[in-house]
């Protein structure tokens, strides 16, 4: 269950494609906790519903406010197939966890794709070829830029997840960013936007602890 949930957290902060962030989001917390469907309902898009959609009529195991900031800006419903049941209390803990996550993600997405156009697949490798980075880093950073989590780098340079996390937190210092949307943002030319989604993050920051997985999955 802890591989899931780091798994779980990768994929939240992993925005490319932008467009598609939403549904992806939404269907990866409802796949790590045992949902079966999921409503996605945003108060600036068109809800956004699982293939195969919720049950008509079936009122969700359990639903989620998101919140940028202090202000609701949508709800994450999750559903079961067996009507009245309902998720256990470690498995609605992850999900309570990760809608955290998805707001952040939510409102990153959201500036990303307000920003315009995102480089090109020249201009990234251009800005790669700049970074002061060791050629085996620039491999690694071109791969999570590309979507790949962890695990699927290390299985591609043949390092192991922990080498991989080394390497991360070592390109980190390097670049003067502090995690992998930023890392990502940087690599596609949207600086400003990782700026103001770090900015987010700081004003809307949970009690202390508070973003961490649950407990007993750690």
């Amino acid at each position: 269950m802890e591989e899931s949930v780091i798994e779980l957290a990768e994929g939240l902060f992993s925005l490319d494609p932008v467009r598609s962030y939403a549904p992806r989001a939404a269907g990866l917390i409802a796949k790590t906790v045992g949902a079966d469907a999921f409503q996605l309902e945003s108060a600036t898009e068109t809800r956004v519903e699982s293939e195969p959609p919720p049950p008509p009529g079936q009122a969700p195991c359990l639903s989620l406010p998101i919140r940028q900031g202090r202000e609701q800006s949508g709800t994450l419903h999750l559903y079961l197939d067996e009507p009245g049941a309902s998720l256990s209390e470690s498995k609605t803990r992850i999900a309570r966890w990760a809608v955290r996550l998805l707001a952040r993600g939510l409102d990153y997405s959201a500036r990303l794709a307000d920003e315009g156009a995102r480089r090109s697949g020249e201009d990234v490798a251009e800005a790669l070829s700049r970074a002061p980075l060791t050629p085996r880093e620039r491999d690694v950073v071109a791969l999570l830029v590309s979507g790949a989590s962890t695990r699927e780098i290390a299985t591609r340079t043949g390092l192991t997840i922990s080498t991989v996390n080394t390497y991360l937190k070592r390109i980190f210092s390097k670049l003067g960013v502090h995690s992998r949307v930023e890392l990502v943002a940087k690599m596609a030319g949207t600086t400003e936007g990782a700026n103001a989604y770090q900015a987010s993050r700081d004003s809307s920051r949970p009690p202390s602890g508070s973003d961490e997985p649950p407990r007993a999955l750690q």
